[in-house]
């Protein structure tokens, strides 16, 4: 349920930082209704690039897929740099089925398998696709929000060489069961485990997990199964959703303690994007981010690379930055950090990452 007690900033917002709601997305923002036509293919053609694991691999490009709510029959490979994300309230609004819905294989299926399968992510959908849902990744690739209906496969076992080595799976059904495979190390917090687990090399972490949780195992154990039973202290991420008339806004979760489960209706506060300062990389940089920070707004970074001349400071309380598609916050040359964020409390940073610069030689180092 949302919290409508306003945020304590409001009486510092005037009507002249109003944004647009609607908002003005970059072409680094796709939006999809269950009506367009070709969503498969459009999708394929916007990921060419970051679905080439030579050019992907390191490319400049980022990219982020909206979905309102429906249902969509498609078969879409999620690259690099790529987010794909529900609108809807809940995850069971946007549905993926098919034969395949969206899915992550190996990357390099004759020799490192999944292992440098990084940077995608998905968040806030339900995926009942025939085959299951595949997302076989290693690293900065989380789920988080996901219903799946049928099994979720966290390798590629289609693959000759099938390695995949770790993730991250929050706040999310599995129906199915959860196939691990060879999984080298992965985290659960809060799922709802239907099915079962099964596989897994070496550590399996399962905190705050409802249903047939594996029974933890000792040291030495192949795999290691650790559990903890509640997740002592929770600040999850915030997500998008969309309204019937097109209206976006920002749910921000409010903080919690000792929690089982998926916990899909926690309590939550409520940003309308009009209170929202959707930030483009090709225009925006460290000034307009803080200028907007300071109006008392919120802020999204739409997918592409900032770089910064000075550091993003987040110094009122309650503030959200958020990134979408791999949105990259490149430090200052001068050597100073990406983000300062000071002791104001209740600021979330979701969604970001933070590189490191080549200044000069007296800065040292890089911050992030």
């Amino acid at each position: 349920a949302a919290v409508t007690m306003p945020p304590p900033e409001k009486k510092q917002r005037t009507h002249t930082h109003q944004q647009p709601n609607p908002p003005v997305f970059p072409e680094s923002i796709v939006v999809f209704a269950p009506d367009d036509r070709n969503i498969s293919e459009r999708m394929a053609a916007r990921s060419e690039v970051l679905n080439d694991r030579a050019r992907g691999h390191f490319s400049s490009e980022r990219l982020a897929f909206l979905f309102r709510p429906g249902r969509y029959d498609v078969e879409a490979k999620i690259g690099y740099y790529t987010s794909v994300t529900g609108l809807g309230a809940s995850p069971d609004e946007v549905v993926f089925a098919g034969a395949r819905g969206i899915y992550v294989e190996a990357m390099d299926p004759q020799q490192a398998g999944s292992l440098d399968t990084f940077w995608r992510s998905g968040d806030n959908f339900r995926h009942e696709a025939t085959g299951g849902f595949r997302w076989a990744v290693s690293q900065a690739a989380p789920l988080r929000r996901i219903h799946a209906a049928r099994d979720l496969e966290l390798f590629d076992p289609t693959a000759r060489v099938n390695y995949a080595s770790g993730g991250y799976l929050g706040n999310s059904i599995v129906e199915g069961n959860l196939v691990l495979g060879s999984q080298q190390q992965w985290i659960s917090r809060n799922i709802d485990l239907r099915g079962i687990a099964t596989g897994g090399a070496w550590s399996n972490v399962y905190v705050g997990c409802a249903g047939a949780v594996p029974e933890p195992s000792a040291a030495g154990a192949e795999p290691r199964v650790s559990v903890v039973a509640k997740t002592p202290v929770i600040a999850a991420k915030p997500y998008i959703v969309i309204d019937d008339v097109g209206r976006y806004a920002l749910r921000v979760p409010l903080v919690a303690k000792d929690v089982v489960g998926a916990a899909l209706d926690a309590p939550f506060r409520e940003i309308p994007f009009e209170r929202v300062f959707v930030a483009d990389a090709s225009r925006h940089g460290a000034h307009e981010i803080n200028e907007a920070l300071r109006a008392g707004l919120d802020v999204v970074l739409a997918p592409g690379i900032f770089q910064l001349d000075h550091p993003i400071k987040m110094s009122r309380p309650g503030a959200v930055v958020m990134g979408l598609g791999y949105a990259t916050l490149v430090a200052p040359a001068s050597g100073a950090a990406c983000v300062i964020a000071d002791d104001a409390g209740g600021m979330r940073l979701a969604s970001v990452v933070l590189q490191a610069s080549e200044g000069p030689p007296e800065a040292k180092s890089s911050l992030l």
